[in-house]
C-alpha cells in the first residue's frame, strides 16, 4: 500500500535561543525570544515565514509575561496573519502535548503547518526587580484563554496544601523517599545513586552551549550539601532542583511529510512523529496507591512505541523530563530502562543545569531530538514531558526513517487508564496510628531543617501530616518509609511523631 505522505506528521524545523544580556533594560522580552527562536525554526526548515504559510500558531504559556492574549501578539511580530492562535495551559508536559495535537491534525488531513513557540525571561524579571527597573514589555489585562484549560487546583489537594505539601521542591523530594525505599537504599546509598544519575545530565548540559549553567560537576558535588549547595528539601540540595529563573526560547515547526518535501527537505532531514500519547495519573499525589510509580506513563509509552512500530530497545536516546531526580527515576522505571543503561537519558541536560524555562523545557527537548536524528546519531528518540507532580504525562516517539504507514492516534487511552486506576480517599484529619508512605523535610535558608511533611497510610485511606523538629531529625537519618507514626489533630492540622 502506498503511504499517504500528506498525512505523515513530521518536525521539520527547530530553533533555540538563550539570552546572556545581564542588563534588564537591554535584555529581550519573551516575545523577542520567541520570535528569534521561531526565525531559527524556519531557517532549520529551509523556508521563510511567508512561504511557510503557518496555519496554526500555538504559544506555550509564559509565566514572565503579564498579557491576557499573547499569542496574537507573537503572530503579529512574526508577520503571521491568517493562523489560528492559541495560548497553552501550564505544565512540563505541554510542549509534547502540543506536538501530539499537531500530529493529530496532520493525520486527519488538510496539511496543517503548525508553529509551536515558547519562552521565559524570569531571570530578567528577577534582575529588574532587584535593580528597581521597570520593564517596558508588552502587556494587557486579564488571563489568557488557555488550551487546554488551566486546572484551578494546579494539581494540589486541599489537604496537601494545608500541610505544606504544595511546592514542587517538596512534592518531588517526597517521591524520592518512596523510590529510595523501593530500591532498599538508605539515605547514603540513595545520595550516591542520585549523584551517578545527575552527573550524566550535568555532563550533557555542560556540553550544550545554550545551557544556562555550563559548570561541570561530579555526582558527589551535586549531592553534597554545602554553603553554595544548601539543602532545599531532603534529600535534595540546590543542585538537584529545577531552576526556572532563566531567559530562554524555543520553537518548532510541525507539518506533514509531503509539505516538507515540497520545501526541499530530504527524507532524512525531518523527524517523523511515529507515535505519541498523553494522559494523566490519579490526579492528586496523596491519592495514589504508590507515589513513586506512574501507571499512566507506562501506558503512554506502550501506546506511542506501538504506534511507531518500535520497542524500547530500538530507542537510541531519550529525553526524560528532569525537573528533579525523582521525575527521571520514575520515567526510567516506567519505560523499563535499567539503571546502568548506557543510552543517553537526556539530549538537553535537565532543568537543573540546562535551565527550566517554565512550561517550555520540552520544546528544547524536541528541538534537540530533531538535531540528534538529523546528525545521524541514531534512528529513534523518545521525548517525555511531565506536568505538575508526576500528574500529566506526554510522550513522543521520533524516528529518522520514514514510516511504512500513517501512524495511528491513541484511542480512548485515558478511559482505559482510569478504568484500571485506584484512587485512595484522603482523610483530612486523623488521630491514631499509621504507616509512612513517603516523606521529606524542608530546610530553611540558614541550613536548618524545619518540620517534616509526610503521606501516611491509615487503613484503606491516606492522610497528610506535618512533623515536629525532633521527628524531622530522625527522618533524615534513615529510611523511614514503612515506619509507624502516631498522629494527632492540632490547630495546624495533623501532626505525626514516630511511634
Amino acid at each position: 500500500m502506498t503511504t499517504d505522505w500528506s498525512r505523515v506528521p513530521v518536525v521539520v524545523g527547530a530553533g533555540q535561543v538563550t539570552n546572556r544580556e545581564g542588563d534588564p533594560a537591554a535584555a529581550p522580552d519573551p516575545f523577542e525570544l520567541m520570535s528569534e527562536a521561531a526565525t531559527g525554526a524556519f531557517m532549520s526548515a529551509g523556508v521563510d515565514v511567508g512561504s511557510a504559510d503557518i496555519s496554526h500558531l500555538w504559544m506555550v504559556h509564559c509565566l514572565s509575561l503579564r498579557h491576557g492574549d499573547p499569542a496574537p501578539v507573537l503572530a503579529g511580530r512574526l508577520g503571521i496573519k491568517a493562523a489560528e492562535t492559541r495560548c497553552s495551559g501550564m505544565g512540563g508536559n505541554i510542549p509534547q502535548w502540543l506536538v501530539n495535537r499537531a500530529a493529530e491534525l496532520v493525520v486527519a488531513g488538510g496539511q496543517p503547518r503548525v508553529l509551536i513557540a515558547g519562552a521565559e525571561a524570569l531571570a530578567t524579571r528577577r534582575r529588574a526587580k532587584k535593580a528597581g527597573v521597570e520593564l517596558d514589555w508588552p502587556s494587557a489585562p486579564g488571563w489568557p484563554d488557555t488550551w487546554p484549560p488551566m486546572e484551578p487546583d494546579v494539581g494540589v489537594h486541599p489537604v496537601e496544601r494545608a500541610h505544606g505539601l504544595e511546592a514542587a521542591t517538596t512534592m518531588y523530594a517526597l517521591v524520592e523517599s518512596a523510590l529510595a525505599h523501593a530500591q532498599g537504599h538508605d539515605p547514603a546509598a540513595q545520595r550516591r545513586a542520585m549523584g551517578e544519575l545527575m552527573e550524566r545530565f550535568n555532563a550533557v548540559a555542560a556540553a550544550n552551549p545554550l545551557s544556562w549553567f555550563g559548570t561541570r560537576r561530579d555526582g558527589a558535588e551535586i549531592t553534597t550539601a554545602t554553603a553554595d549547595n544548601r539543602m532545599i528539601c531532603f534529600p535534595y540540595p540546590k543542585y538537584l532542583n529545577a531552576v526556572m529563573d532563566v531567559d530562554m526560547g524555543a520553537a518548532l515547526v510541525v507539518t506533514d511529510a509531503a509539505t516538507a518535501r515540497s520545501w526541499g527537505l530530504g527524507p532524512d532531514e525531518v523527524a517523523y512523529i511515529g507515535g505519541w500519547a498523553d494522559a494523566h495519573e490519579v490526579w492528586y499525589l496523596s491519592q495514589r496507591t504508590q507515589v513513586h510509580t506512574a501507571p499512566a506513563l507506562v501506558e503512554c509509552a506502550r501506546s506511542a512505541l506501538s504506534s511507531a512500530g518500535v520497542t524500547i530497545d530500538d530507542v537510541g536516546a531519550f529525553d526524560l523530563y528532569a525537573c528533579f531526580p525523582s521525575s527521571i527515576e520514575v520515567a526510567r522505571d516506567s519505560f523499563g530502562i535499567a539503571t546502568d543503561d548506557p543510552r543517553p537519558l537526556t539530549l538537553t541536560g535537565g532543568l537543573q543545569y540546562h535551565g527550566g524555562p517554565g512550561s517550555n523545557y520540552v520544546t528544547h527537548s524536541v528541538a534537540n531530538s530533531l538535531d540528534w536524528l538529523r546528525d545521524g546519531h541514531g534512528e529513534v528518540t523518545l521525548v517525555h514531558g511531565n506536568g505538575y507532580y508526576l500528574t500529566k504525562q506526554a510522550v513522543g516517539v521520533y524516528t529518522r526513517r520514514p514510516p511504512t504507514a500513517v501512524p495511528d492516534a491513541p484511542d480512548s487511552l485515558q478511559k482505559r487508564i482510569d478504568a484500571n486506576a485506584t484512587t485512595v480517599a484522603i482523610e483530612p484529619s486523623f488521630s491514631g496510628t499509621g504507616t509512612i508512605l513517603a516523606y521529606t523535610v524542608p530546610y530553611g535558608r540558614e541550613g536548618e531543617p524545619d518540620g517534616g511533611v509526610m503521606v501516611v497510610e491509615i487503613g484503606d485511606h491516606h492522610t497528610v501530616a506535618r512533623t515536629d523538629r525532633a521527628t524531622a531529625d530522625a527522618l533524615v537519618a534513615e529510611d523511614a518509609v514503612g515506619r509507624t507514626v502516631t498522629l494527632s489533630i492540632t490547630d495546624e492540622g495533623n501532626v505525626a511523631r514516630l511511634a
